[in-house]
């Protein structure tokens, strides 16, 4: 032997002996060995990797020329000699209070290496026993050493042998694959590797891992891996940057067989299970930091990139659950740690949507307006919500609850908050496509028959009973068109949709096309007036302002007017229809003169400048007043600019404005009465706008008179909850209008009575707005006013009268509360007056004769010739 040889063999007999003798796993004082003679120890293991095991591994490994092992060119290798040192040093190399080298371990798994290469090329002879323990020594140190210097290791042994030579460390490093760790630590080395750098390790993984010829077991396991990594990475900075190379090769082997496919549903069930099904057992389901882990996660497998991502069908099922998810966040009060929770569950909703062909689109807008979902689909549990934390105030979690089923919230659904999700969005088109899908099922949803409305009525029913299947049969019966109705409203805000229908103009008059359709082959009684003349105006906007309709499409819709036109019985909406069909048919047929009045009338009241706005009105008013034609068939229109009008800050152009409004009320009062009751009770528009309307509405009722008892319940409603507005303003403005259309409607009153002084003692009792409380002092004053005989209103006096005294003695009241009351006092007095008088003086009887019936019987004058002198 060489003296590097003998100098290796000697340094392994006393390697040998020492780990013999000392117990280097032992924390005894007396075993404890000093540092400087651990360093002299793995010093001389070091020796013992250069002098005798970098010289006696397998030929393959110095055949490379970038090798990092060398040998004398007379050297052979000597594998026994190799065999012996594994041997040793496998019994010294794991013990944990030794720091090995890097290049110790990198020796020690060639030197093995060597020896199997040797024996698969009949080189070398071994017992079957020991190729089992050389294999368990590869295993030994995969266990213990750091996976990704292991995997690292067998890349850098890979590359140094020749191809012939590859497959045994080939086959290492997939079943190191496999097993649990080996992708992680695949990724991490190749993160290490410089020869990644001419193409992204993304790629490399990729192709590395997701190989179909792979066995089933094998895929599953690398399934598992990649989905623990994801979930690990979320919130892991450092790992979140190899995100991009699992979710690929997790998209190549989803995509690779069925077994795969049914185990990442299996596991996306798994992350979202604790919000389908309530568990007894206990009441926090989820805490809030693994809720967002969670939806985070899927945010990043689904949403990142379309190359990288998942399929986003996978998620179709889950839609309501992430539907719902999203509106209970959105309702929560704190908005700064809700709002990347929010936006992650947003983005998911819409790629799923944004991802689906037209039909499944419609499928699914369908499905939420009707709140009928596919057998499929997954719902959240009703008893799990969204709750705040009690022990971290600035936190929520995922608890629940016995909670009863709520019968009585009317027209409830998902359908707003996927129309609020699409407005925030930047998804332009698909904000279109739902547009229009909304549009299009307005008019195709299914009818419910009365009778299996009425189906299973009982007599005995108690009140509440009653009360909740009123609430329930209207449910059923108008929830999806309500649905329709707020989505479409909220959809129409969205400024992209607007440019986009304009530009797609030919989809819009299909879809009106198909709803005249509908309509032409219904009876009159199956045709809702309103959504006709809604849908009249709209067509004939979209005919005025487009300038490419194909003539085809003028065309049939020319021709379901002509069958519409013979079965509506309402003589507004026939001659809207005419109007609309000499609007089709050319310009010869059109009074352009009336034409050009009306849209000059339209430019000054769609101008900024005030004076220009009143200009624009008063040529409305005189329209109007002059029955035009083409004006009275666009009333809605009017109604509608004339509501954008009434925002205008100047008080002139306002007032001109209610003029509108009640020259308008003799053409269609019923619409112009429910546009401004709507708008007064809408709380989402601005307050000062609201308390406008009110105003206009009132002026209305005057300039019609003692007429709009026909609108009392409408009127008196609107009222009564604006009194109930938790807006200081709001409700004082309702008390003080409501007080003046007592004075118009004093005697249509009755039935409304008891409801009336209700909001006037609660008002009073918890009020803390004292000119609220004054103007609902003002209502019964005003009351009194309007009363013309006394004994038509006895039933309703005493109440008032104790009242408004309890009020006029109250010394600690108000100081024009009393003066409220007093005067209503007076009038009361004043009235009780004039009724003693009217009955002490003496009255005068009215007799109404008939004539011609029972009068005594004329003579029959043919009955003899004497009669007749």
């Amino acid at each position: 032997m060489s003296i590097d040889a003998k100098y290796s063999m000697y340094s392994l007999l006393i390697v040998q002996t020492i780990g013999k003798s000392v117990n280097l796993l032992s924390d005894a004082v007396e075993d404890l060995i000093s540092e400087n003679h651990k360093t002299l120890f793995i010093a001389l293991l070091e020796d013992i990797v250069d002098k005798g095991v970098k010289p006696n591994l397998h030929p393959g490994f110095y055949k490379s020329k970038g090798s990092i092992f060398c040998r004398n060119a007379e050297s052979q290798t000597n594998f026994y000699r190799a065999e012996l040192i594994v041997e040793v040093l496998s019994s010294i190399i794991h013990k944990p209070t030794l720091r090995m080298s890097e290049d110790i371990f990198l020796c020690y798994m060639a030197a093995i290496f060597s020896i199997l290469l040797a024996c698969d090329a009949k080189e070398y002879t071994v017992e079957q026993n020991c190729l089992a323990a050389l294999q368990s020594k590869l295993n030994k140190i995969w266990t213990d050493m750091p996976k990704v210097l292991y995997y690292r290791n067998l890349m850098l042994l890979y590359g140094i042998l020749p191809a012939e030579q590859k497959p045994r460390i080939h086959k290492e490093m997939l079943l190191k694959l496999w097993s649990n760790g080996g992708f992680v630590a695949l990724l991490f080395a190749l993160q290490k590797s410089e020869k990644t750098e001419e193409q992204p390790i993304s790629q490399v993984v990729e192709k590395l891992v997701a190989q179909p010829s792979y066995p089933r077991r094998a895929q599953e396991s690398l399934v598992q891996q990649i989905l623990r990594f994801l979930a690990t990475s979320v919130d892991n900075k450092d790992l979140g940057v190899h995100m991009g190379a699992a979710l690929v090769s997790l998209r190549r082997l989803y995509d690779n067989n069925d077994e795969n496919k049914e185990l990442v549903k299996k596991w996306l069930k798994g992350q979202l299970q604790p919000l389908l099904e309530f568990h007894e057992d206990r009441i926090t389901v989820m805490e809030w930091n693994e809720f967002c882990t969670r939806i985070s996660l899927l945010f990043h497998m689904f949403c990142t990139s379309t190359v990288e991502c998942m399929p986003s069908e996978l998620l179709t099922a889950y839609l309501p659950v992430l539907v719902a998810c999203h509106q209970e966040v959105c309702e929560c009060t704190e908005k700064s740690f809700t709002m990347a929770v929010s936006n992650h569950l947003a983005q998911l909703i819409l790629r799923i949507l944004n991802n689906r062909g037209k039909e499944e689109l419609r499928g699914i807008i369908k499905s939420f307006v009707l709140a009928q979902y596919p057998l499929e689909w997954l719902h959240k549990h009703a008893n799990v919500i969204i709750d705040n934390d009690p022990l971290q105030l600035e936190s929520l979690r995922i608890v629940q609850k016995d909670m009863e089923s709520e019968t009585n919230s009317l027209f409830s659904g998902h359908m707003n908050t996927l129309a609020i999700i699409l407005k925030e969005s930047s998804f332009s088109l698909l904000c279109y496509q739902v547009f229009i899908t909304l549009f299009g099922l307005f008019t195709n949803l299914p009818k419910q028959s009365s009778e299996e409305v009425n189906a299973n009525d009982d007599l005995l029913q108690t009140e509440e009973d009653v009360e909740n299947k009123i609430v329930r049969d209207i449910t059923q019966k108008y929830n999806g068109k309500i649905q329709i109705i707020n989505a479409l409203q909220i959809l129409i805000t969205h400024k992209p949709l607007k440019i986009l229908l304009m530009e797609n103009i030919k989809d819009v008059l299909i879809v009106l096309q198909d709803m005249l359709a509908l309509y032409a082959v219904e009876t009159d009684d199956d045709i809702d007036s309103s959504v006709m003349t809604i849908l009249l105006t709209l067509m004939g906007e979209i005919l005025e302002n487009a300038t490419d309709v194909m003539e085809d499409v003028k065309m049939e819709l020319h021709k379901h007017l002509s069958k519409l036109e013979p079965k509506v019985l309402n003589p507004k909406l026939k001659f809207q229809i005419s109007c609309l069909r000499k609007q089709i048919q050319g310009p010869t047929n059109i009074n352009h003169t009336s034409k050009e009045r009306f849209e000059e009338a339209r430019l000054l009241l769609e101008s900024p400048e005030p004076y220009m706005q009143v200009e624009g009105i008063q040529k409305f008013i005189q329209l109007i007043k002059e029955k035009d034609t083409f004006t009275l068939n666009s009333v809605h229109v009017v109604s509608a600019l004339a509501l954008n009008t009434l925002k205008s800050t100047e008080s002139y152009t306002f007032l001109n404005c209610v003029r509108l409004f009640a020259a308008l009320v003799y053409v269609d009062e019923h619409t112009i009465m429910e546009i401004l009751c709507d708008d007064y009770l809408n709380d989402s528009a601005a307050t000062d706008y609201r308390l406008v309307v009110g105003e206009a509405l009132l002026k209305v009722c005057k300039e019609i008179g003692q007429l709009c008892y026909r609108y009392k319940g409408l009127l008196l409603n609107t009222y009564m909850s604006g009194c109930r507005s938790p807006l200081d303003e709001f409700r004082y403005s309702s008390f003080s209008n409501l007080a003046q259309l007592c004075k118009i409607l004093s005697f249509e009153v009755h039935q409304y009575f008891e409801e009336l002084l209700q909001l006037i003692n609660c008002e009073l009792s918890t009020g803390k707005y004292m000119p609220a409380k004054r103007a609902a002092v003002m209502v019964l004053s005003d009351l009194l006013a309007a009363m013309d005989n006394l004994l038509d209103y006895q039933d309703m006096l005493l109440p008032i009268y104790r009242l408004l005294k309890l009020l006029a003695s109250t010394e600690s009241a108000d100081e024009k509360i009393r003066l409220h009351a007093a005067i209503g006092l007076e009038n009361l007095s004043v009235k009780c007056k004039e009724l003693l008088t009217a009955i002490g003086q003496p009255q005068l009887q009215k007799e109404i004769k008939i004539t011609g019936i029972k009068d005594k019987e004329k003579k029959k004058l043919n009955n003899h010739i004497l009669y007749m002198n």
